[in-house]
């Protein structure tokens, strides 16, 4: 399985930021449970810090992108950690009492250097650690490279990316956002929409292929990736 540790940056800064994340956190919970990519509710683990579960490593792409899509315009360090989890007792208890073990670790570990002691030191503000070292170097090249790409998104490509998400018409989007479908079309080419999508398909593809290779078949019932 993979873990999932998100720290918002600067929320000292954010006016009622705890009301801001529980909203976030119920928001992010509901929607991934019913896409079932988590069987868990996100848990706050610190002021600005929250995290969570994702069943299989195939979702982890689009956990990551959905999760950028519903705080933009709030920027996060994201630490990703695939490996084993134990379970304690039953699901009716929170996630950060229900599970621990490697994973976690792992996820805290890559936090740790997306975060680093000062910015020339983070080479990207989403970092993965994983137990297979081949996951982790290709999975960290792809992530930088997307990392880099999101990070200079402006707000209309931001609204643009997320009418075309909801949509998926361009015409549909232009009609809601009261612009032209060509104002629409340029807009998803220069924030590079396109190789965003591409390159998260790339690392689920790679996700599913090394872990068959390696044995591991990211079964939702399983405990490790």
């Amino acid at each position: 399985m993979c873990a999932i540790v998100v720290d918002v940056v600067e929320s000292r800064r954010m006016k009622d930021f705890a009301d801001q994340r529980d909203r976030l956190v119920e928001t992010l919970s509901q929607r991934h449970r019913q896409r079932g990519w988590i069987q868990f509710d996100y848990a706050v683990t610190a002021w600005d810090e929250f995290q969570g579960l994702i069943e299989r490593p195939d979702q982890l792409p689009w956990v990551l992108w959905d999760i950028w899509l519903q705080t933009y315009p709030i920027k996060l360090r994201i630490g990703l950690g695939g490996g084993n989890v134990e379970r304690h007792g039953g699901g009716a208890r929170p996630l950060n009492e229900a599970v621990t073990g490697e994973a976690f670790f792992l996820a805290r570990e890559a936090l740790d250097r997306a975060t680093g002691r000062n910015r020339s030191s983070a080479l990207s503000q989403v970092v993965l650690r994983w137990n297979h070292a081949l996951i982790e170097s290709a999975g960290n090249g792809i992530l930088r490279l997307v990392d880099a790409l999101v990070d200079r998104l402006t707000e209309t490509q931001w609204d643009s990316i997320a009418g075309y998400e909801q949509f998926r018409k361009q015409a549909d989007v232009a009609a809601a956002l009261a612009k032209s479908e060509s104002t629409i079309s340029r807009s998803l080419a220069s924030a590079q929409y396109w190789r965003i999508r591409a390159s998260l398909q790339d690392l689920e593809r790679v996700l599913v292929g090394l872990l068959q290779d390696s044995g591991h078949d990211g079964d939702r019932t399983g405990t490790s990736c």
